[in-house]
């Protein structure tokens, strides 16, 4: 959310292409938030 608050990285790239970047970003966090590791399986399901 910081980058979407950047006046010089707006500036830097346009409108459009900031725009894209920061929809794209938001999506990327969003998969990867909710990606679920083997680790993460091992450790955790024996448990539940």
């Amino acid at each position: 959310d910081e980058a979407a608050k950047s006046t010089l990285l707006r500036q830097a790239l346009g409108d459009h292409t900031f725009e894209s970047l920061i929809a794209n970003k938001r999506i990327e966090w969003d998969r990867y938030r909710r990606h679920i590791t083997d680790f993460e399986i091992a450790e955790y399901l024996p448990i539940l």
